[in-house]
């Protein structure tokens, strides 16, 4: 009830917020006796990130319910280093299709635009809520809950593990949504399935399957359940055109992917096929690098057209997740390519200063609360002179000349650098990208970092809680060079006989659908000049199968090859 209790206090604490700073939004509905129904909120940082990378968004209502039995949904989506924030979130009382309009509605309230498109549960209400709110948005369904939702409803089957290795392939190796189809439907028809959950799951295919969202940007999200890595580390080889591209605008974690795909040019080859006019068409080769059940080549159809700056590959890893393919980057070294077109470095993953990076929020933290008074009295002294600076030409004259003499007296306070007297005067400073983290022209040095001169001065004692920043650079002890491939982990490697077991039921399966017995008998015919007894480079057939290009993988997905060990094998190989 919101006479006394907890949702009164939740309504209070939305209003403190909301006077700290006017760009909080919050929106409660109650019934028609007074008790709460559902809560939305979300603060200003969280919707100015929304602004840049609000794009595509995930909306879970998976997570436990408290005791009001309420359960929380978050709208999360991927900023620029490829990590999960927090957008916006809600606290719901019915799972139905009314609440999830409601607290929809909320969101274009709040956001004042629908996001390009949306991943979910597999909830019809939530289903019919978007096509009402949303009408139009494409609407994904989580990949990782259709499987768990498969071994759900099938696993009790006898033919379980098979069912299971014949549904992986068809949602991972599977490309073209035709033969997705064809795939799928073999199997629902071979064990007699084609009813109840597989049914299901092919009618609503085009929600979920890869095959059938490859081509929209999705920012490499398949998941609403992501996982995040470490911090990458990062090695330029500047020979390469992408990653000396690259490595200069996209941000640490995204240009790991760059190099991930620089990696894998080692197992991966190019063929010219045909050519129309300038448009260069080749097929690319890529090794698998583990033995595992799959076929051991993969193919793809690679385009290049110099002329007029197209690139494209039947991966399509670009058009899901924006980061250019190895197999494209192989082909543009082929063609000898002495530029990126501006188009492939989406300003998405850019590493420039974003406006919401300046606004702070205030979570019961008292220091955080003062600060953001400070931050509303200067809002509000600054909207007064503005005012009276546009009246005439003589108080605007006045106003710029005040600011320039203030500006430059609170550079040398805060102990900005600048060049000359009167700073860089090649940009205007009120210029937002005159702040840019790349190739910014006034930059805060260290001695002057108020935090670090905290820290210098008052160090933290070694029985003291710390905070975050006092944590900073202080990580984990580094494992071992194999530790992730500890053998206690659950996921254990196949051994041959089960490969050779899945390859034959793969094979017995699909062997008859025109394209994939095409890529498969190509696969088995290719060439590997890696294998010549005079070719001396890597040998990769064991690196770990993490190192490929996974179709249902998110970004946050990645392989490091410096945490292996490498030994000399006799004649001068390289070995794992």
């Amino acid at each position: 009830m919101f006479e006394e209790g907890d949702a009164a206090s939740l309504e209070k604490y939305f209003k403190s917020q909301r006077e700290l700073n006017s760009d909080f939004y919050s929106s409660m509905q109650r019934d028609e006796d007074g008790i709460l129904k559902n809560a939305f909120w979300s603060d200003a940082r969280s919707r100015g990130t929304c602004k840049y990378f609000g794009d595509v968004i995930s909306f879970d209502t998976t997570f436990s319910s408290n005791r009001y039995c309420m359960p929380f949904a978050p709208f999360v989506g991927v900023n620029h280093h490829g990590k999960s924030i927090v957008f916006a979130a809600a606290l719901i009382s019915h799972e139905d299709t009314e609440t999830f309009v409601w607290v929809f509605e909320e969101w274009l309230k709040c956001m004042g635009k629908p996001p390009k498109g949306i991943l979910t549960d597999q909830d019809k209400a939530i289903g019919k809520a978007i096509s009402l709110v949303f009408p139009g948005v494409p609407h994904r369904l989580c990949l990782w809950h259709m499987l768990q939702n498969a071994s759900r409803n099938l696993g009790k089957l006898a033919e379980w593990k098979s069912i299971d290795t014949l549904i992986r392939t068809a949602v991972h190796d599977m490309l073209d949504p035709e033969e997705f189809d064809e795939a799928w439907c073999l199997v629902m028809d071979t064990y007699n399935q084609r009813k109840g959950w597989m049914l299901d799951a092919y009618d609503n295919r085009q929600q979920w399957a890869p095959a059938y969202n490859r081509g929209r940007f999705w920012a490499g999200m398949s998941s609403t359940q992501r996982s995040e890595d470490k911090p990458p580390q990062i090695d330029v080889d500047k020979s390469v055109l992408a990653e000396y591209v690259f490595h200069k605008v996209f941000t640490n974690e995204m240009f790991a992917d760059i190099v991930r795909e620089r990696k894998g040019l080692t197992h991966t080859n190019v063929t010219k096929i045909d050519a129309i006019g300038s448009l260069m068409l080749y097929r690319a080769d890529e090794k698998l690098t583990s033995p595992h059940w799959r076929k051991r080549f993969k193919s793809y159809t690679v385009k290049v057209d110099k002329v007029i700056g197209e690139v494209s590959c039947s991966c399509q890893l670009f058009e899901f997740r924006g980061i250019l393919c190895r197999h494209i980057l192989k082909a543009m070294d082929v063609e000898d390519s002495q530029f990126i077109p501006e188009k492939y470095i989406l300003d998405r993953w850019r590493k420039q200063v974003r406006s919401y990076e300046s606004l702070r929020v205030s979570y019961y933290d008292p220091e955080e609360s003062r600060r953001l008074a400070k931050a509303k009295e200067l809002s509000l002294r600054h909207n007064y002179l503005k005012e009276l600076a546009m009246h005439n030409d003589v108080a605007y004259k006045l106003y710029t000349e005040a600011t320039n003499i203030v500006r430059l007296k609170m550079e040398d306070a805060v102990g900005i650098r600048k060049t000359g007297d009167q700073g860089d005067t090649s940009i205007v400073w009120w210029d937002p990208e005159a702040r840019n983290v790349f190739g910014r022209r006034r930059l805060r040095p260290r001695e002057c970092n108020e935090r670090a001169l905290k820290r210098t001065v008052q160090p933290v004692q070694d029985d003291v809680i710390k905070t975050p920043v006092d944590k900073r650079h202080v990580g984990r002890a580094k494992k071992g060079p194999c530790s992730i491939y500890d053998k206690s982990k659950k996921k254990q490697a196949c051994t041959h006989a089960e490969i050779a077991a899945n390859e034959e039921l793969i094979g017995s399966m699909y062997g008859h659908i025109p394209s994939y017995r095409a890529r498969q008998e190509h696969a088995n015919n290719v060439n590997d000049e890696r294998e010549h007894p005079y070719y001396n480079g890597p040998v990769l057939d064991d690196i770990p199968e993490s190192s490929q290009i996974n179709l249902c993988e998110d970004i946050s997905q990645t392989f490091d090859y410096n945490t292996y060990e490498w030994r000399t094998r006799l004649g001068g190989r390289l070995t794992m």
